[in-house]
Protein backbone atom coordinates (compact mmCIF):
# COMPACT_ATOMS: atom_id res chain seq x y z
CA UNK A 1 0.00 0.00 0.00
CA UNK A 2 1.01 3.50 -0.46
CA UNK A 3 1.50 6.06 1.97
CA UNK A 4 -0.54 8.81 2.94
CA UNK A 5 0.84 12.98 2.25
CA UNK A 6 -1.13 14.70 4.17
CA UNK A 7 -3.57 15.64 1.63
CA UNK A 8 -6.07 13.11 2.10
CA UNK A 9 -6.69 10.30 -0.32
CA UNK A 10 -8.31 12.28 -3.21
CA UNK A 11 -4.97 14.41 -3.42
CA UNK A 12 -3.19 10.86 -3.64
CA UNK A 13 -5.47 9.28 -6.08
CA UNK A 14 -5.17 12.44 -8.28
CA UNK A 15 -1.31 12.43 -8.46
CA UNK A 16 -1.32 8.82 -9.00
CA UNK A 17 -3.86 9.55 -11.63
CA UNK A 18 -2.08 12.00 -14.20
CA UNK A 19 1.42 10.03 -13.62
CA UNK A 20 -0.04 6.52 -14.28
CA UNK A 21 0.25 6.14 -17.93
CA UNK A 22 3.29 4.14 -17.86
CA UNK A 23 2.40 0.83 -16.25
CA UNK A 24 2.28 -0.30 -12.75
CA UNK A 25 2.53 1.77 -9.48
CA UNK A 26 5.62 0.18 -8.25
CA UNK A 27 8.19 -2.39 -8.05
CA UNK A 28 7.16 -4.77 -5.27
CA UNK A 29 8.61 -5.03 -2.27
CA UNK A 30 10.87 -8.06 -2.32
CA UNK A 31 14.30 -9.18 -1.30
CA UNK A 32 16.57 -7.65 -4.26
CA UNK A 33 19.83 -9.18 -3.61
CA UNK A 34 19.18 -12.23 -5.79
CA UNK A 35 18.43 -9.74 -8.55
CA UNK A 36 21.63 -7.71 -8.07
CA UNK A 37 23.22 -10.40 -7.64
CA UNK A 38 22.02 -11.90 -10.74
CA UNK A 39 23.24 -8.99 -12.49
CA UNK A 40 26.39 -8.41 -11.00
CA UNK A 41 26.94 -12.53 -12.36
CA UNK A 42 25.41 -11.87 -15.79
CA UNK A 43 22.96 -13.73 -16.11
CA UNK A 44 20.97 -14.44 -19.34
CA UNK A 45 17.46 -13.89 -17.64
CA UNK A 46 18.63 -10.78 -15.44
CA UNK A 47 17.55 -8.15 -17.72
CA UNK A 48 14.63 -9.46 -18.18
CA UNK A 49 13.53 -9.98 -14.61
CA UNK A 50 14.77 -6.46 -13.62
CA UNK A 51 12.37 -4.87 -16.55
CA UNK A 52 9.03 -7.34 -15.16
CA UNK A 53 10.05 -5.24 -12.03
CA UNK A 54 10.87 -2.27 -12.71
CA UNK A 55 10.38 -0.95 -16.18
CA UNK A 56 6.80 -0.06 -14.81
CA UNK A 57 7.69 2.22 -11.95
CA UNK A 58 10.08 3.58 -13.34
CA UNK A 59 8.76 4.80 -16.43
CA UNK A 60 5.80 5.85 -14.64
CA UNK A 61 8.21 7.94 -12.01
CA UNK A 62 10.43 9.35 -14.68
CA UNK A 63 7.08 10.51 -17.13
CA UNK A 64 6.17 12.15 -13.78
CA UNK A 65 9.22 13.99 -13.28
CA UNK A 66 10.17 15.20 -17.01
CA UNK A 67 6.57 15.48 -18.25
CA UNK A 68 7.26 13.42 -21.09
CA UNK A 69 6.87 9.88 -22.00
CA UNK A 70 9.18 9.55 -25.01
CA UNK A 71 12.22 11.86 -22.71
CA UNK A 72 11.13 8.86 -20.27
CA UNK A 73 11.68 6.03 -22.48
CA UNK A 74 15.19 7.66 -23.05
CA UNK A 75 16.51 8.10 -19.15
CA UNK A 76 14.66 4.72 -18.31
CA UNK A 77 16.85 3.04 -21.30
CA UNK A 78 19.93 4.97 -19.71
CA UNK A 79 19.04 3.86 -16.57
CA UNK A 80 19.41 0.68 -16.85
CA UNK A 81 22.51 1.10 -18.51
CA UNK A 82 23.65 2.85 -15.89
CA UNK A 83 22.30 -0.16 -13.76
CA UNK A 84 24.39 -2.54 -15.35
CA UNK A 85 27.54 -0.71 -15.98
CA UNK A 86 27.79 0.27 -11.93
CA UNK A 87 26.49 -2.94 -10.19
CA UNK A 88 29.87 -2.86 -8.76
CA UNK A 89 29.21 0.23 -6.91
CA UNK A 90 25.46 -1.39 -5.29
CA UNK A 91 26.44 -2.69 -1.61
CA UNK A 92 23.93 -4.18 0.27
CA UNK A 93 23.83 -1.96 3.45
CA UNK A 94 21.12 -0.43 1.28
CA UNK A 95 17.88 -1.03 -0.34
CA UNK A 96 18.36 -1.67 -4.41
CA UNK A 97 15.17 -0.16 -5.07
CA UNK A 98 16.82 3.15 -3.54
CA UNK A 99 19.58 2.72 -5.24
CA UNK A 100 18.04 2.13 -8.74
CA UNK A 101 15.90 5.06 -8.11
CA UNK A 102 18.41 7.12 -7.20
CA UNK A 103 19.80 6.67 -10.73
CA UNK A 104 16.83 7.23 -12.48
CA UNK A 105 16.07 10.21 -9.96
CA UNK A 106 20.23 12.01 -10.71
CA UNK A 107 19.30 11.30 -14.80
CA UNK A 108 16.61 13.15 -14.28
CA UNK A 109 17.42 16.06 -12.31
CA UNK A 110 20.16 16.26 -15.04
CA UNK A 111 17.86 16.85 -18.27
CA UNK A 112 15.73 19.31 -16.20
CA UNK A 113 18.56 21.56 -15.40
CA UNK A 114 19.64 21.50 -19.10
CA UNK A 115 16.09 22.77 -19.93
CA UNK A 116 15.42 20.14 -22.25
CA UNK A 117 11.93 19.60 -20.80
CA UNK A 118 11.16 22.32 -19.60
CA UNK A 119 8.91 23.07 -21.87
CA UNK A 120 6.79 20.23 -22.28
CA UNK A 121 3.37 20.69 -22.17
CA UNK A 122 1.23 19.87 -19.71
CA UNK A 123 -0.70 17.42 -21.98
CA UNK A 124 1.86 14.69 -21.37
CA UNK A 125 2.07 13.79 -18.11
CA UNK A 126 -0.46 11.60 -18.20
CA UNK A 127 -4.34 11.29 -18.83
CA UNK A 128 -6.44 10.11 -16.59
CA UNK A 129 -9.06 7.07 -17.22
CA UNK A 130 -12.50 8.48 -18.40
CA UNK A 131 -14.95 6.89 -15.61
CA UNK A 132 -18.04 6.02 -17.12
CA UNK A 133 -21.26 7.54 -16.97
CA UNK A 134 -20.38 11.56 -16.63
CA UNK A 135 -22.54 14.17 -18.39
CA UNK A 136 -20.57 16.42 -20.43
CA UNK A 137 -20.40 19.55 -17.42
CA UNK A 138 -18.91 16.77 -15.19
CA UNK A 139 -16.67 15.75 -17.99
CA UNK A 140 -15.81 19.03 -18.53
CA UNK A 141 -15.01 19.83 -14.81
CA UNK A 142 -13.17 16.58 -14.63
CA UNK A 143 -10.47 17.93 -17.15
CA UNK A 144 -10.10 21.03 -15.39
CA UNK A 145 -9.44 19.34 -12.18
CA UNK A 146 -6.84 17.17 -14.21
CA UNK A 147 -5.40 20.33 -15.81
CA UNK A 148 -4.59 21.98 -12.73
CA UNK A 149 -2.92 19.49 -10.64
CA UNK A 150 -1.21 18.80 -14.23
CA UNK A 151 0.37 22.19 -14.02
CA UNK A 152 0.90 22.20 -10.12
CA UNK A 153 2.55 19.36 -10.85
CA UNK A 154 4.75 20.69 -13.06
CA UNK A 155 4.77 23.81 -11.13
CA UNK A 156 6.82 22.06 -8.35
CA UNK A 157 10.83 22.45 -7.85
CA UNK A 158 12.07 19.61 -9.57
CA UNK A 159 13.74 17.99 -5.87
CA UNK A 160 9.83 18.65 -4.34
CA UNK A 161 8.32 16.90 -7.31
CA UNK A 162 10.90 14.17 -6.83
CA UNK A 163 9.89 13.75 -3.09
CA UNK A 164 6.21 13.21 -3.99
CA UNK A 165 6.51 10.94 -6.81
CA UNK A 166 8.03 8.58 -4.69
CA UNK A 167 5.97 8.90 -2.01
CA UNK A 168 2.18 8.90 -3.90
CA UNK A 169 3.34 6.62 -7.31
CA UNK A 170 6.06 4.36 -5.82
CA UNK A 171 4.90 4.43 -2.27
CA UNK A 172 8.29 5.00 -0.12
CA UNK A 173 8.69 5.47 3.20
CA UNK A 174 10.09 8.33 4.38
CA UNK A 175 13.34 6.35 4.95
CA UNK A 176 13.57 5.37 2.17
CA UNK A 177 13.18 8.31 0.05
CA UNK A 178 16.03 9.90 2.00
CA UNK A 179 18.39 6.99 1.33
CA UNK A 180 17.27 7.65 -2.49
CA UNK A 181 17.63 11.28 -2.29
CA UNK A 182 20.86 11.19 -0.05
CA UNK A 183 18.78 13.98 2.15
CA UNK A 184 17.85 13.79 6.23
CA UNK A 185 14.02 12.95 6.67
CA UNK A 186 13.27 15.85 7.85
CA UNK A 187 14.08 17.19 4.66
CA UNK A 188 12.30 14.86 3.25
CA UNK A 189 9.28 15.62 5.74
CA UNK A 190 9.33 19.25 4.78
CA UNK A 191 9.55 19.11 1.35
CA UNK A 192 6.02 16.72 1.35
CA UNK A 193 4.51 19.24 3.17
CA UNK A 194 5.44 22.10 0.91
CA UNK A 195 4.42 20.43 -1.90
CA UNK A 196 1.04 19.48 -0.53
CA UNK A 197 0.77 23.31 0.35
CA UNK A 198 1.75 23.95 -3.05
CA UNK A 199 -0.46 21.60 -5.22
CA UNK A 200 -3.63 23.16 -2.80
CA UNK A 201 -3.11 26.26 -3.59
CA UNK A 202 -2.55 25.32 -7.46
CA UNK A 203 -6.02 23.67 -7.33
CA UNK A 204 -7.83 25.80 -5.51
CA UNK A 205 -7.63 23.92 -2.14
CA UNK A 206 -9.97 21.15 -3.71
CA UNK A 207 -9.10 18.22 -1.78
CA UNK A 208 -9.92 17.73 1.87
CA UNK A 209 -7.66 19.73 4.43
CA UNK A 210 -8.31 18.33 7.55
CA UNK A 211 -6.34 15.23 8.15
CA UNK A 212 -3.21 15.33 9.74
CA UNK A 213 0.13 14.05 7.72
CA UNK A 214 0.62 10.32 7.58
CA UNK A 215 4.21 9.47 7.81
Amino acid sequence: MGHGIGGGAPLDRAIHSVTAAAGPDRAPPQDDRGLAEAIRRGRPRAFDRFFDRYGGPLLGYLTGMVGDRTGAEDLLQETMIRVWRKIDDYRELGAFRSWVFRIATNLALTELRRSRYKQVGVEEIGEMADPEGLNPEEEWEKKERETRLKRALRALPDDHRAVMLLRVRNGMSIREIAETLSLPEGTVKSRIHYAVRRLRSITGGEEETDRGTAL
